[in-house]
């Protein structure tokens, strides 16, 4: 800061821009001298102003005392026709010295008397214009007028005129005068204003040679007592502001000066002190701020760096804090943005933080090193004011580096979930691991793995250039994977340990074998460090992942290796996700054969227990039998329904593994409808149902009927297990390309929480000792009406009773999973594709 003030060119205690003074020795007197010559001629100004007024005041009361006498007697001669002895009043006036013009004008103002006699019968404006100004016409009117005189000092202030109207006699016969003459006089003052001011020039010199006594007397005071003393003080000054703090200006005595002296002693000890606890607290205040881990810089108005601690410093690439004060920080190290292009310095938010007044504060922005490096910082502005005016701006900043590379570690890090979790196969799972690998961990990377019976095999390389990704495809099919090889990756799967840095890239250098090929293709391929290590599942090493850059100056520090173990955590989860995926795929296919054998081989039991049963009801039926018909009837009914089961378990078999097959024909809804109803009307009278069937038009359309048929029925039979005692309601309907089948029962209803879980496998809303069933006919009727392209909704309040709607296209799309789309009526058409799995 010291540097700052002196490089300004501004000497502490001078105000900016002001010239400096001379000494006081030569100033006071020649302000004594110049305070003289102006109040001499200030005093010759309004002193000769009033001889001149005098002068004036004079002249008018002489003129007007004289003019007053003459007047009358004027007036007297002219009544008396006495034009002679006018002419000789006239002619008295030149008697006084300083009157230049005595005329007496008649009414046509032309001359009737004057000093100069050759001036009577000539008009008296034409001789004397300087009396007629246009300036002086008001006054001779209103003198004429009023009968009044009229007195007035030329503007040159060298005359003075005065206007005297005389009465003159009336024309033969008038008894009054009727005419007025005017009397008109000029006087000379100039002469009188010469001889005032000769006499106040002479009293101002006499005055101002007292005034210049003085100052010679005052300059001889202050020059032998007050400036040696001032001197004293002065040199006093100088000494403290070279932190002399032992100066002290010695001055004793009674006097003003020997006052401000001990008062100067008093507050020099007082400084001292002051100033040493200045010093402690201001290097108290520096090491608090140089210790800050924030950077911390202060701006002047213009921009220039007026305080810089050690932290910004040290993080800007700079050894001493000095070095920047005084630079334009703008251009020092917030010059460009992060991607190099220029920062416009009227865009900079520091320096509009100081011009607005307001602070900001910017999460992510970037400065500049020493070397050229950026740095990202997290910075706040503030303006700084003083007295209400401002003055400056302070920034602060903190590295935000180690945040940075946390936050894109997290990033990454979650978009390798992301995307591992969406794959459920082990080879595709590592292949996506070297993607994600490059180039955020590496220029190139290479990952192996061991199979279930122990062979080892390349799951994947990746170059970070497309163009090296041949040369990789070399190397690697160069160096095959094999336990005996001494490669990074099969020294990770044999041992489960990571080969850091060094250890890595000296197995990656002796993994070849002696010819040149190897190593010219890993020095084409850049190898300066690498890192290997493992991914495992369970305590099992699956896989190795070996990571290699070339860099200049990279190396595999502590947080590489961290990011690389979380990404091999995640993929030793995918994979184990991708393993525990096919082992239930497994299951799951063994389930379902288990399901489909079973259901066949209980239909071989059941059809030759069933033709036994109905040839025994026949011969029982002849034999008139009674007693075993209702025994056989029941042992029947048990039959066919064990064969719904079975069936149905078949369908569910089918349908989850995707093998059921819809044969799609011209289907009458109605009509089908109909015949449904009239073959349950016996086991709805055995309900106490009753079955009313409605319809709104046609509904024919390309379904299985077979299947389609199976839907219903399971519908219509839920209707009359659980409204026994109401009636049900069948109505059919088409709009568009929809056809729309509903049933409603009036019956137990369904509770909201069960609606959507009812079309669930086994599941069921009621319970099992009351109504009978595995549970598996609203799961089967749906995920046939979705193959068919449609869909069955419910809605139902507990003891309301259930309104199931079924909604099926007139024509099912079939998408490319499903197959081709079903030929039309009348021409050949290959079997549909199998109906998809339930959900």
């Amino acid at each position: 800061m010291k540097r700052t003030r002196e490089q300004g060119g501004v000497r502490p205690g001078s105000p900016r821009g002001l010239p400096p003074l001379p000494p006081l020795r030569i100033t006071i007197p020649v302000v004594l001298l110049l305070f003289a010559i102006t109040v001499g001629l200030y005093d010759l100004q309004q002193s000769t102003r009033l001889a001149f007024r005098r002068v004036e005041e004079h002249s008018h009361q002489e003129l007007t005392q004289h003019m007053g006498e003459q007047q009358d007697h004027l007036e007297l001669l002219l009544r008396l026709h006495e034009s002679e002895r006018v002419q000789e009043e006239l002619a008295s006036f030149g008697t006084d010295p300083h009157v230049k013009t005595a005329l007496l004008l008649d009414e046509t103002g032309r001359v009737a008397a004057s000093l100069r006699r050759v001036e009577i019968g000539q008009r008296g404006q034409a001789l004397h214009p300087e009396l007629f100004t246009p300036e002086m016409e008001p006054r001779l009117q209103r003198a004429r007028e009023h009968l009044a005189a009229s007195i007035q000092v030329t503007p040159d202030g060298q005359s003075l005129v005065a206007w005297y109207p005389v009465l003159a006699p009336g024309g033969p016969g008038e008894l009054t005068s009727g005419k007025v003459w005017m009397l008109v006089v000029q006087r000379d003052l100039s002469v009188l204003k010469n001889q005032a001011r000769d006499q106040v020039r002479a009293i101002v010199v006499q005055r101002s040679a007292l005034l210049a006594v003085l100052a010679v007397l005052l300059w001889l005071f202050f020059h032998f007592v007050l400036m040696r003393r001032v001197d004293r003080l002065v040199t006093t000054a100088q000494r403290f502001a070279a932190r002399d703090w032992e100066a002290r200006s010695g001055l004793t005595g009674r006097d003003e000066l020997s006052r401000v002296g001990r008062a100067f002693d008093e507050m020099a000890e007082r400084l001292r002190t002051t100033q040493s606890q200045l010093e402690e607290r201001e290097a108290h205040i520096r090491l608090l701020l140089d210790s800050a881990a924030e950077g911390i810089f202060g701006l002047d108005l213009e921009g220039r760096s007026t305080f810089v601690n050690r932290s910004a410093a040290r993080m800007l690439g700079y050894t001493d804090p000095e070095a920047l004060l005084g630079r334009d920080a703008h251009s020092t190290w917030h010059h460009s943005r992060e991607d190099g292009s220029p920062y416009p310095r009227s865009e900079c938010p520091i320096f509009q933080a100081m011009e607005s007044g307001t602070e900001n504060h910017i999460d992510g922005d970037v400065l500049w090193r020493e070397d050229g490096t950026s740095l990202p910082v997290e910075r706040w502005s503030y303006p700084m004011r003083q007295g209400g005016r401002r003055v400056g701006g302070v920034s602060t900043f903190v590295d935000i580096t180690a945040r940075k590379r946390a936050e894109e570690s997290q990033h990454f890090l979650i978009e390798a979930s992301t995307q591992l979790a969406e794959l459920l196969d082990e080879k595709r799972t590592l292949e996506r691991v070297a993607r994600l690998a490059v180039p955020q961990l590496g220029r190139w990377c290479i990952v192996d793995c061991v199979d279930d019976a122990g062979h080892l095999h390349r799951a994947a390389w990746v170059h970070q250039e497309p163009a090296r990704q041949v040369l990789l495809r070399k190397l690697v099919e160069h160096t095959p994977p094999d336990w005996s090889s001494r490669q990074p990756t099969v020294q990770v799967l044999g041992s489960g340990k990571t080969l850091l840095a060094d250890e890595a890239l000296a197995a990656l250098r002796q993994a070849g074998d002696s010819n040149a090929l190897y190593p010219e293709l890993l020095r084409r391929l850049g190898a300066r460090t690498a890192l290997a290590l493992p991914i495992s599942v369970r305590g099992q090493t699956l896989a190795a992942l070996l990571l290699v850059s070339d860099t200049p100056g990279f190396q595999y520090g502590p947080h590489e290796l961290a990011l690389a173990q979380d990404l091999a955590r995640r993929a030793s989860v995918a994979m184990d996700n991708a393993r525990l995926y096919r082992q239930s795929q497994e299951a799951v296919r063994l389930r379902e054969d288990f399901l489909s054998v079973a259901s066949h081989e209980l239909h071989t039991p059941l059809t030759p227990l069933r033709l036994h049963l109905q040839t025994l009801q026949r011969a029982l039926a002849s034999a008139g039998d009674g007693r075993l018909m209702p025994k056989v009837d029941k042992a029947l009914g048990q039959v066919r329904r064990l064969s719904q089961l079975v069936d149905d378990l078949l369908d569910v078999s089918r349908l989850t593994s995707g093998r059921i097959r819809l044969r799609l024909e011209p289907v009458d809804l109605v009509e089908l409808t109909r015949d449904l109803a009239e073959r349950f009307s016996e086991q709805a009278r055995a309900a106490g149902c009753t079955l009313h069937v409605t319809t709104a038009g046609p509904a024919t359309g390309q379904w299985d009927r077979m299947r389609l048929e199976q839907v219903l029925t399971n519908l219509i039979t839920n209707a009359l297990k659980y409204g026994v005692g109401h009636p049900v309601e069948l109505h059919v309907s088409a709009s568009g390309e929809q056809t729309h089948w509903s049933i409603r029962d009036h019956g137990i209803g369904i509770a909201p929480k069960d609606l959507e879980r009812i079309f669930g496998r086994f599941e069921r809303a009621v319970s099992t000792r009351q109504y009978g069933g595995l549970g598996l006919g609203l799961y089967i009727s749906q995920a046939i009406a979705r193959a068919l392209g449609g869909d069955i909704h419910v809605e139902s309040r507990p003891g309301a009773g259930a309104l199931f709607t079924l909604e099926l296209p007139l024509e099912p799309a079939w998408d490319a999973r499903e197959g081709p789309e079903p030929a039309t009526q009348g021409t050949p058409r290959p079997e549909p594709p199998a109906a998809p799995p339930g959900p």
